[in-house]
């Protein structure tokens, strides 16, 4: 009943928007435009990157909120003490900076390194750059230094891109640049095998996040919100995911080769010594990682279903409106209608109608925001499916919906992660479609000897090839205001219940399929 009362005020508020609610501070980021793979704007005009992850990460496991800044980074760097942001979000700690910024905690070592072409056998190490012609990204931190160390011939690119397609075309010798955008830029132009790293590395310095010298409340909260995500995996998660596998260094490979030997004698000597206590160890290891992710998922579907909460609520909101009518007009009249027994006759059957309702709408509500943990059942795949659909109807506007179930199909899943599932992919291609001229979802069930599969088909703006393989990790969106956590918390949901989700594309502007595979039910009526 509490609930009830609750969520009635809730729904109240919405019918009579006529109260205010406070906004948090949304801290100001100020970032590189283009600065890949640490942040950049890409082709979609998508601000994304490491660092514009990691803040993601922060503001879910702190609850900080963050307002992105691309711009140049000689404006980036100045921006704070403009007044125009709070917070610079990659920056190279050093001792002169320290006297205008508070650094956080490393994000990662930023260093430089130099690149020559695999089959390259005559520059091995730095002596034998003398004489050799180097690409240089313009105004880079290391001009000053090899200037004064090495006696080469150095041509300035306006880009780092522009620096590294020099070296790959054979018009320079060797490259000098940041090691892990080299590495990235190389990825993306499948050219990582084409080259390798000689010496020693340059300028290693570490890379922060950077806030005003006064602010150390701010610095503190980022700390704590960095240690989260390294304690939890998600950092090592994220730096895999831009990072990659490094270039090969030639040097560390000549190195490692006697290290392997000597400590290969020596592990098998010792192998046998510390093998039981390690697996005894192990099992606390996976135990307590294990319980560091549950925590992770569970922030990440509180945010998810907390993103989607107002759009539900609005829906319902609307659809309680007409059963309020209803009884509002009987309730007006019932003072001068008294010994009208016609209508007093309507009212009383009209009246607990519509009650009941209002009543069916605060439950499905009720089952979709409260949290549960998976609980499998038996029940119609049409039945939910069309009540799930009414918790967003009100969103559904223009859209043409198409619906295609055959009612006789029954599926065992969780009916509350049913409707949550459901929910979060109706409302992605609800997103979709709603710059199309005629837009469509087409949803659709088909059954297998042993499967239901339901599919959800747009004809909205779809997404690249390289984006689609990332659509079920967290943070990855190709939305200009997205957050990435709804289709990763959709896949954790679908593999809790043992069942199967896969994406299509059917290429940019063409639109894509979600498609959902559920274990056959049986119909439990007598």
């Amino acid at each position: 009943m509490r609930k009830t009362i609750i969520i009635l005020f809730i729904l109240l508020n919405i019918l009579w928007p006529n109260l205010s609610y406070g906004i948090e501070y949304s801290y100001r980021v100020a970032g590189d435009s283009q600065f890949p793979p640490y942040e950049y704007i890409d082709a979609e005009g998508v601000y994304k990157g490491f660092n514009v992850d990691m803040l993601k990460a922060i503001s879910l496991v702190t609850e900080l909120e963050f307002e992105f800044l691309p711009m140049k980074w000689e404006d980036a760097y100045y921006s704070i003490e403009r007044g125009e942001a709070d917070i610079i979000q990659g920056m190279k700690e050093s001792e002169e900076r320290k006297g205008k910024f508070l650094f956080s905690d490393s994000l990662l070592l930023n260093s430089q390194s130099i690149f020559v072409l695999d089959n390259n056998a005559n520059i091995n190490n730095e002596r034998d750059l003398e004489g050799r012609t180097i690409s240089l990204l313009k105004e880079d931190i290391s001009y000053n230094q090899i200037r004064r160390e090495y006696n080469v011939e150095i041509i300035e690119y306006e880009s780092l891109d522009g620096a590294l397609e020099a070296l790959l075309n054979s018009e320079v010798d060797a490259l000098i640049g940041n090691t892990l955008t080299v590495n990235y830029l190389s990825k993306e132009r499948n050219s990582i095998e084409l080259i390798k790293i000689i010496g020693d590395t340059l300028n290693e310095q570490r890379y922060c996040i950077a806030v005003d010298k006064n602010n150390e409340l701010l610095i503190e909260k980022l700390n704590a919100g960095i240690a989260e995500i390294q304690k939890s995996g998600m950092y090592d998660s994220l730096y895999r995911k831009w990072f990659g596998a490094p270039i090969k260094n030639a040097k560390t490979q000549y190195e490692t080769l006697w290290k392997v030997t000597i400590v290969i004698s020596l592990g098998l000597l010792t192998l046998v010594l510390v093998i039981q206590s390690f697996n005894r160890k192990l099992k606390n290891i996976v135990d307590i990682k294990t319980e560091e992710q549950k925590v992770l998922i569970n922030e990440l579907r509180r945010y998810d279903k907390l993103q989607f909460m107002d759009k539900i609520i609005s829906s319902i909101a609307h659809e309680i409106r007409n059963p309020l009518t209803s009884i509002k007009l009987y309730s007006t009249q019932m003072k001068y209608k008294l010994k009208d027994e016609e209508f007093i006759l309507a009212a009383s059957e009209d009246i607990p109608d519509e009650i009941d309702r209002i009543d069916g709408l605060i439950k499905e509500f009720m089952e979709y925001s409260s949290p549960r943990k998976a609980i499998i059942e038996s029940f119609s795949l049409y039945e939910e499916l069309m009540k799930t659909l009414k918790l967003v109807k009100f969103h559904i506007g223009n859209v043409n919906l198409l619906i295609d179930v055959d009612k006789s199909y029954y599926i065992r899943f969780d009916l509350g992660h049913f409707k949550q599932i459901v929910l979060n992919i109706l409302l992605n291609s609800i997103n979709a479609v709603k710059e199309v001229c005629f837009p469509t979802i087409d949803i659709r069930a088909a059954e297998t000897e042993d499967l239901i599969s339901l599919s959800f088909n747009d004809n909205g703006c779809g997404m690249g090839k390289d984006d689609i393989q990332y659509i079920f990790e967290p943070f990855y969106t190709t939305k200009e205001y997205g957050n990435g956590v709804g289709m990763f918390v959709v896949k954790q949901l679908v593999d809790e219940n043992e069942g199967m989700i896969s994406a299509i594309s059917h290429g940019e502007e063409m639109g894509m399929s979600i498609i959902l595979e559920f274990k056959k039910g049986e119909c439990n009526e007598e």
